[in-house]
């Protein structure tokens, strides 16, 4: 397992929710975190204190990953710093259901340019501007089962799932690519937790995953040396048994802040 000690990692959407336990949890490895936010600066900079009470060297870099200018700039502009990458995790998005009837054109460009456009592009770049390093795709179990009321969000995810086994190919031995799909693991803002409580009974293990369990997987793909183009899925079995409880309807939210 290689170690993590020193080891610089992007982690889109890094301020809040699963990102936020990500961020902690490589820096209890001794990597040196870097914190993307794009509005929660407040949540980034609060999490960047946590980080250097546990070690050294975190950073906070804002940047909108609708903004394509923006986008283009932030790996560069962090290698550019004199120090290289070693680990990109894409785990910023967008969550929004909505019936296949009802999507249209804007809703199509914008669930793609968050979900699988924004991370792709910041897949080639890692792959462009360093030697060597891992990237760990943040998915969702969807990607192994339909939920058409998911509509342009499960597909695009289903891009980037395809985009990562792809590029696992494609870079190899240079870059390792995988993913983590989670299953239910917070509610989302604004929905209590009892309205969770109805969609356990389509997860095997009959419980939620935690934000901890997420971060681990993504720290151990980081560290496994000859593991790529696979997923981890952290949802208690729920990919295997598919949907079959509708979802919570104000379930929409996103970690792209």
């Amino acid at each position: 397992m290689k170690a993590l000690e020193n080891a610089r990692v992007l982690i889109t959407g890094a301020g809040v929710r699963i990102g936020r336990e990500i961020a902690l949890c490589f820096a209890r490895r001794g990597a040196r975190v870097v914190v993307h936010y794009n509005r929660s600066e407040a949540e980034a900079e609060a999490l960047l204190t946590e980080l250097n009470d546990v070690s050294s060297g975190h950073q906070s870099v804002q940047a909108d990953l609708l903004n394509r200018e923006e986008r283009r700039a932030l790996i560069p502009g962090l290698i550019g710093q004199g120090q290289p990458l070693n680990c990109l995790v894409n785990n910023a998005s967008v969550y929004r259901r909505c019936p296949l009837a009802q999507v249209d054109l804007e809703r199509i460009w914008t669930d793609y340019e968050i979900n699988f456009v924004a991370p792709f592009l910041l897949m080639r770049d890692f792959a462009y501007y360093c030697d060597e390093g891992c990237i760990v795709n943040i998915l969702d179990q969807r990607v192994a089962t339909v939920d058409p009321s998911a509509s342009t969000y499960g597909f695009a995810k289903k891009s980037l799932r395809d985009a990562m086994e792809a590029a696992a190919v494609e870079w190899a031995p240079r870059i390792r690519v995988n993913a983590v799909a989670p299953g239910i693991v917070l509610p989302p803002p604004g929905v209590s937790a009892d309205r969770i409580e109805p969609l356990l009974r389509n997860v095997p293990m009959g419980q939620v995953s935690t934000a901890a369990e997420v971060a681990e997987a993504c720290v151990f793909l980081a560290q496994a040396e000859t593991i790529t183009g696979q997923i981890i899925y952290v949802d208690g079995g729920m990919h295997l048994a598919g949907p079959s409880v509708r979802e919570v309807d104000e379930a929409d939210y996103s970690a792209a802040d």
